[in-house]
């Protein structure tokens, strides 16, 4: 039997070999993805704690738990990268589009705002031979800049680096290696409370 599943104008189409297997597999349709967002390594329980050697560390543990969820991941599962400079809306899109996304599906929701930026988690995938889709989360610097400034202190991104980040911004392209690209435009501002 084939399944086809459908998001925002994807469609991913993975062939079982009974109903009893896919609900086996894939928790009755109602299964959630496995979400890594290096940003969940920087918290205490005080909030979130920014240095340049706990940012560096809360890559590696991103990393290897992605390393980790592909290495044991069933067939059929596929990688959502989600990115964009920060405050754009991917924690957002993550959140509304979660339930939608299934068991089989891993989300990676960082900046990753270049090529370069963005070859390590391709590569992981490649050894895993997992898909990997980009949804990128474009904004203008204008509305990420007011998101953020709507962020509780401790998670607020310096201006500095927001700016920087949004200055790097390429565009992901299938020739990285992703096996479609979606692009979310956003044009609103968010409500206050996010």
């Amino acid at each position: 039997m084939t399944r086809t599943f459908a998001l925002s104008g994807l469609t991913h189409v993975c062939a079982f070999g009974s109903e009893e297997q896919f609900h086996n597999t894939n928790g009755g349709g109602v299964g959630l993805p496995i979400v890594i967002n290096p940003d969940d390594y920087l918290e205490t329980d005080s909030g979130r704690q920014f240095t340049p050697e706990r940012n560096r560390r809360a890559w590696e543990l991103a990393y290897a738990r992605l390393n980790e969820a592909l290495s044991k991941a069933a067939k059929c599962t596929h990688v959502y990268l989600v990115m964009g400079v920060q405050g754009a809306g991917k924690s957002r899109w993550v959140s509304e589009n979660h339930g939608r996304l299934g068991e089989r599906a891993v989300v990676f929701d960082a900046a990753l705002p270049a090529q370069r930026h963005r070859e390590k988690l391709l590569a992981i995938a490649r050894t895993h031979q997992v898909p990997v889709i980009a949804v990128f989360v474009k904004a203008s610097l204008e509305l990420a800049r007011a998101r953020n400034a709507q962020r509780t202190a401790d998670k607020r991104v310096p201006e500095e680096a927001l700016h920087s980040v949004f200055q790097m911004l390429e565009p992901p392209a299938q020739e990285e290696g992703f096996v479609c690209v979606q692009i979310i435009e956003q044009t609103a501002s968010l409500p206050a409370a996010l």
